[in-house]
C-alpha cells in the first residue's frame, strides 16, 4: 500500500520555523495562534498543552496533515535510479521484490522468506523465531530446547530478525526531523541497511561462534554500493504510526489525561474505540513540543505496516560531505 494521497497541511520540521508550526497547528486544531504561542512554553507537556486549551482530539483531521520524511539510504550512482521505479519499500517489500537489497541477498545465497518465516542461507533453512516459540529445536543439530534466556547467540541474532520482521512490522522507518550529522550518525544506515548487521551477527553465530563477527556482508554492500543519499518525501500523518505501545492496556494511565476534552472513556479505550485520529494528534503534537519547546532535533517516524511510498513522491539527494545534492 502507498502513501500518496495530497495533504492541505504539511509540517516540515526541518524547515519550519517555530511560528510556521504554531500557525499550522492552529490552522489544523482550530485554535487562536496566540493561545498557541502562549502555550508552548518550557515546562509545557503534552497533557498540559491539550488541557490548557482545552483539545479536542477528534476535531483535527490526521488525513489532512502531511509531515516531511527524510530516509537514509546508500546506493550507487548506478542503482539509485531503482527508487525511482520501485518508490521507497517498506523493509517486508524490500525483501519480496527485486530490489538492490534482494539482490545482493541473492547473490550471497540468502533468501527470506517473510511469510513463510525462513530465512535460507546456503545449505541452511531455518525457522524464524523469537521469544513466543519457547519450544524451539536447535536448528545446529545439538539435541536440546532452545529459549530467549537459555539460548545460544545464533536463536538470540535469530529473534532480533524475528522482532524487525514480525513484532516491529517490517515498517519503512525515517526521520521526522534532525540535522544531517544526526541523521548520518544513527546505527548503520549511512553505510548500510540495518538488517545486514542482523544477518551478518546471525550467519557468524552459525558459522562462527566462537569468533568476533567480521560483518562481510556488510563490507561489500559499503564497496558496492559507496555513496549515501537521504530521500525526501511526504507522508500522511494518518498513515503513519503514532501509537504502538509495547502493552496497550497500561499505556492508558500515561495518557488518559490527553483524553479530558475529547469525550473518550477508559471503556472506549479497552474496547479500541478511540479513533486513530486522536493518537495521530498526540503523536503531532508531542513532536512539536519536543522540537520547537525543547529543541529535541532528532526525531523518528514510521508508516504503518505495509505502507511505501510512491516513486513520484521522492526527491533524492547525496550526501556530500554537510550538503544535500539533489539527483
Amino acid at each position: 500500500m502507498n502513501d500518496k494521497k495530497k495533504n492541505n497541511i504539511l509540517f516540515n520540521f526541518f524547515c519550519d520555523a517555530k511560528m510556521n508550526a504554531v500557525e499550522k497547528l492552529s490552522e489544523y486544531l482550530f485554535l487562536r495562534k496566540d493561545d498557541v504561542k502562549r502555550a508552548l512554553v518550557y515546562g509545557c507537556t503534552v497533557e498540559s498543552f491539550i488541557n490548557d486549551l482545552k483539545i479536542d482530539l477528534n476535531k483535527g483531521d490526521s488525513s489532512e496533515v502531511g509531515i516531511i520524511g527524510r530516509h537514509i539510504t546508500t546506493s550507487s550512482d548506478e542503482r539509485i535510479s531503482s527508487f525511482r521505479n520501485t518508490g521507497l519499500l517498506n523493509l517486508r517489500a524490500a525483501l519480496e521484490v527485486d530490489t538492490p537489497l534482494s539482490d545482493f541477498l541473492k547473490k550471497h545465497k540468502i533468501k527470506i522468506d517473510v511469510d513463510n518465516r525462513i530465512f535460507n542461507f546456503k545449505a541452511y533453512s531455518i525457522p524464524i523465531e523469537g521469544t513466543k516459540f519457547p519450544d524451539h529445536r536447535c536448528f545446529m543439530g545439538h539435541d536440546k530446547v532452545c529459549s530467549w534466556s537459555s539460548g545460544c547467540d545464533a536463536f538470540q541474532k535469530l529473534g532480533i530478525l524475528d522482532n524487525k520482521l514480525y513484532n516491529l512490522g517490517a515498517t519503512l522507518e525515517f526521520f521526522v526531523a534532525g540535522t544531517l550529522d544526526e541523521m548520518l550518525e544513527y546505527s548503520s544506515v549511512s553505510r548500510c541497511p540495518e538488517i545486514l548487521v542482523t544477518i551478518d551477527e546471525l550467519i557468524s553465530c552459525i558459522h562462527n561462534p566462537y569468533r568476533e563477527c567480521t560483518y562481510p556482508l556488510c563490507c561489500d554492500w559499503m564497496s558496492t554500493y559507496p555513496n549515501c543519499y537521504a530521500i525526501e518525501f511526504e507522508s500522511c500523518l494518518s498513515n503513519m504510526e503514532t501509537f504502538e505501545p509495547i502493552n496497550y492496556l497500561n499505556a492508558f494511565e500515561e495518557i488518559k489525561n490527553c483524553f479530558l476534552w475529547s469525550n473518550i472513556t477508559y471503556y472506549d479505550y479497552y474496547e479500541r474505540r478511540v479513533p486513530q485520529r486522536v493518537f495521530d494528534n498526540i503523536y503531532l503534537i508531542r513532536r512539536i513540543i519536543d522540537i520547537y519547546v525543547y529543541g529535541s532535533k532528532e526525531q523518528y517516524g514510521s508508516l504503518q505496516p505495509g505502507f511505501s511510498i510512491d516513486s513520484d513522491e521522492l526527491k533524492l539527494y547525496r550526501v556530500d560531505g554537510k550538503m544535500l545534492i539533489e539527483v
